[in-house]
């Protein structure tokens, strides 16, 4: 179990399941809608299958493709020799089956477009790391970031509870996709060396690391442009006080290189956390209104 949880990346699942459970909250900011928890319950499941999954299969790709050799992030159960290539395979089917059980429900209320979503983001837990696709080896990791958790995760939940799609809900995923998208970007500036070597082309290794810092900086920054959207929301400026880890988080990434960048997960975890709970207040206490 141990082994497990260590494969899973803990601190990466929070970019899974907060989207939906946003997009709820958005949802419920509308007076008199009805309850859809049970979608609720299969997004956020979905979401977090998936995201196991596509940790589970990146643990075992990189190890394969040589990009844990010089390991300087936490430790990865396959390249430490702490769990058989095949079991943590067996792990990813496993969520990849519960990811689309989950899906089969969703697909009836949804129809068609579901069918289509769940499919790429099926194909795409191997995908985002292995196979001919192979996202994060051709500098595409953080479009898929941005696409999977926040249009396909907060839009398509939204449409899921309220059968329609607005430009606020837009631009809800913009903001979340972005906030996601800075833990691969902070993830990829660490290993930014290691991943040359073996031939792994990020973004961060294509640009410069002035480029790719000012990069990351604004999918931290720009959520609180985006919130100018929502202005005539009574309790909307609350949500400012996720500057205070924001800045903090800035400055790690500004001014530390390789494992020392390991405390920039942890706040861009913490950042997105204070965000989303500050937001999901404001969208809660305007359904209320």
């Amino acid at each position: 179990m141990k082994n497990f949880i260590l494969a899973s990346r803990p601190k990466t699942l929070l970019a899974g399941v907060i989207p939906p459970m946003v997009a709820y909250s958005y949802y419920l900011s509308v007076p008199n809608n009805p309850t859809q928890v049970l979608y609720l319950i299969l997004c956020v499941l979905g979401a977090l299958f998936i995201q196991l999954a596509t940790n589970f299969f990146n643990d075992v790709v990189d190890f394969q493709k040589g990009a844990d050799a010089k390991r300087v992030g936490p430790t990865r159960v396959s390249a430490a020799g702490l769990v058989d290539i095949q079991t943590v395979k067996k792990w990813g089917i496993i969520c990849v089956s519960l990811a689309a059980l989950c899906g089969l429900p969703i697909i009836v209320r949804g129809g068609v477009p579901f069918i289509i979503l769940g499919l790429i983001s099926l194909f795409l837990t191997y995908g985002y790391t292995g196979g001919k696709v192979s996202l994060a080896y051709r500098g595409l990791g953080e479009l898929f970031v941005y696409l999977f958790f926040g249009l396909f995760s907060v839009m398509g939940s939204f449409y899921l509870f309220s059968l329609e799609v607005n430009w606020l809900s837009f631009n809800l995923a913009s903001i979340f996709g972005l906030l996601a998208t800075t833990f691969i970007c902070v993830n990829n500036l660490r290993d930014r060396h290691t991943d040359i070597e073996v031939g792994k082309r990020t973004l961060a290794t294509r640009l410069s690391p002035v480029a790719y810092r000012f990069a990351t900086t604004l999918t931290i920054f720009v959520p609180y442009l985006l919130l100018f959207f929502y202005r005539e929301m009574k309790l909307i400026y609350i949500v400012l006080l996720g500057l205070i880890p924001a800045l903090k988080l800035a400055k790690i990434i500004w001014t530390t290189e390789g494992s020392e960048l390991n405390l920039g997960l942890k706040f861009s975890g913490i950042h997105l956390i204070l965000y989303s709970l500050l937001l999901s207040v404001c969208f809660i206490y305007e359904g209320l209104l």
